[in-house]
């Protein structure tokens, strides 16, 4: 009769061992693509901000919206009997309220790579509970831009930043743009130092989301990559335009 041979005790610890040593060096990699998968979603997510900003401007004399500055898509935070989506000039309203009609799809608003955005804890109950209705909100939006003609107020679109990787919504230059204030030695101050720090300990690697990289568009429609900085090649005019 012939019997079949079992494995012993040291051949499968060695199998075990050499699956180990395989998915060690397997696993990087996986995560690696994993990581350029979602920043190339993200990538076409603000190709098609600035595509659905171009739009809006183009049926309203080439103005871009006075965007509020609360990122809000509705009301459900305040737990309502029936939910009802905030204007595009309401003061808790998010920006991207204004371009939805041309974006067409609320999901364009999301990086795949983000884990928070601002949840204003500043205000008295809110805080990290608060980031379910945040869901949609994972770009920053260059204020210099806002209620303007944007062809008549920036003359070289492509040197202009529309929207890139924030952990806030609206970027207004009080220590929340990549250059640095004049009087400081760091850029992001507002998210570097005091309370915010503490809250959100996390919030610059949320500005350089993708293995330290912010996705970003230009008002021509163009997308860069630009790498953790802590301003001082960072240039206060891609913001402003001048």
């Amino acid at each position: 009769m012939t019997r079949s041979r079992a494995f012993t005790l040291i051949e499968l610890l060695v199998v075990i061992a050499i699956i180990a040593i395989l998915m060690a060096i397997l696993l990087p990699s996986l995560q690696a693509a994993k990581d350029q998968a979602k920043k190339t979603v993200c990538t076409a997510h603000v190709k098609g901000l600035v595509l659905a900003l171009r739009m809006y401007a183009d049926d309203h004399d080439g103005k871009t919206h006075d965007s509020p500055n609360h990122g809000l898509w509705d009301n459900e935070w305040q737990n309502p009997p029936v939910v009802k989506k905030y204007g595009v000039n309401d003061e808790m309203a998010y920006w991207g309220i204004a371009y939805d009609p041309y974006a067409k799809n609320k999901k364009i608003y999301a990086c795949p790579s983000a884990q928070r955005v601002d949840d204003w804890p500043e205000w008295s109950g809110w805080g990290f509970p608060m980031q379910q209705y945040f869901k949609y909100c994972s770009y920053g939006l260059n204020a210099y831009i806002t209620n303007k003609n944007i062809d008549h107020a920036f003359k070289r679109h492509a040197e202009v930043i529309a929207f890139q990787d924030h952990i806030e919504q609206l970027l207004d230059d009080n220590g929340d743009m990549f250059h640095i204030l004049p009087g400081e030695n760091i850029n992001l101050t507002q998210w570097r130092l005091g309370w915010r720090a503490t809250e959100f300990p996390n919030s610059v690697r949320e500005c350089f989301r993708h293995r330290r990289v912010s996705v970003t568009s230009w008002l021509d429609g163009h997308v860069s990559e630009i790498e953790e900085t802590t301003g001082e090649d960072f240039d206060r005019k891609w913001y402003i335009g001048r």
